[in-house]
C-alpha cells in the first residue's frame, strides 16, 4: 500500500468536486468508489492485526495531505486545503462509510478526529453517501419537486 495512492482519493479534488452536483453527484461517487473503494479496503485489511492500524494509517494519510499543502504556494494553501476538505466529507468519509469492511468506517472516525484535532477552527463532520444526496434539492419557483422527480427516476429504472 502506498499513501500517495491513498491520498490520489483527496488530491484529485478538482475533477471530482466540480462533479458535485444534483445531476452528476451519483455517477461521480460510484466511479469514485470503484477506483478508490479497493485501495482503501486493502490498505485496511493490511493494518487489521495491529490495534492502533487505522490510526496511524490516519495519521499517514493526514501528514502527507499536509506535506502537499506546504509544498503549494503560500497565496494557494488555503484554498488547496479546503478543497480537499472538502473531499473528505464529500466523497472520502461516505465512502468508507459505505465499503463493507468494517474497519473502514473506523478509519473515516480516525481521520475526522485527526483532522478536528489538528485543525481545530475548521472541523468537519462525517454522514453517509445517501445522506449528502438527499439534501440536493430541485426547486422550481419555491416548489420542491424532488418527490415527483424521484418517483420518475423509480418509475423508469
Amino acid at each position: 500500500m502506498k499513501i500517495e495512492e491513498l491520498c490520489a482519493a483527496v488530491q484529485e479534488a478538482p475533477y471530482y468536486s466540480q462533479r458535485f452536483t444534483r445531476r452528476e453527484y451519483r455517477d461521480a461517487f460510484r466511479e469514485y468508489t470503484e477506483r478508490f473503494g479497493p485501495l482503501y479496503m486493502d490498505a485496511v485489511r493490511e493494518t487489521a492485526e495491529a490495534s492502533d492500524g487505522r490510526q496511524a494509517l490516519a495519521e499517514q494519510i493526514m501528514d502527507a495531505l499536509a506535506a502537499g499543502w506546504k509544498r503549494q504556494r503560500p497565496w494557494n494553501r488555503g484554498m488547496v486545503q479546503a478543497r480537499e476538505k472538502q473531499m473528505l466529507v464529500t466523497y472520502l468519509s461516505p465512502m468508507l462509510l459505505g465499503l463493507e469492511e468494517p474497519l473502514c468506517q473506523e478509519l473515516a472516525e480516525r481521520l475526522r478526529d485527526l483532522w478536528n484535532a489538528r485543525w481545530p477552527k475548521d472541523p468537519y463532520q462525517i454522514t453517509t453517501y445517501a445522506r449528502l444526496q438527499e439534501g440536493f434539492r430541485n426547486v422550481i419557483l419555491g416548489i420542491d419537486l424532488t418527490g415527483w422527480e424521484r418517483r420518475r427516476e423509480e418509475r423508469d429504472s
